[in-house]
């Protein structure tokens, strides 16, 4: 009876360290996700001025500009063997 008693604690020790484990991990998780939205109305403003700095240093590219397009529909003439140049 003391060697059934003996592997059911081990057995009952073994689930419990193995629970406890998930359950901190899963505090551990929860703790990280909740100071992350606590600082995220800190950071949100610190990172549209950082954004927006970038976006003031690169400048805007012309080939993305729908107006600075060239009209590629229109063909230069080819020279004329007639009159060389």
């Amino acid at each position: 009876m003391a060697a059934i008693g003996i592997i059911v604690g081990l057995i009952g020790a073994a689930v419990g360290i193995a629970v406890g484990s998930v359950g901190g991990l899963v505090g551990i998780v929860l703790g990280l996700w909740g100071g992350s939205l606590g600082l995220l109305p800190h950071l949100f403003p610190v990172a549209l001025i950082a954004l927006g700095i970038v976006w003031l240093l690169k400048g805007s590219n012309p080939a993305q500009v729908a107006g600075a397009r060239a009209d590629h529909g229109v063909a230069t003439p080819a020279p004329s063997p007639r009159n060389p140049r």
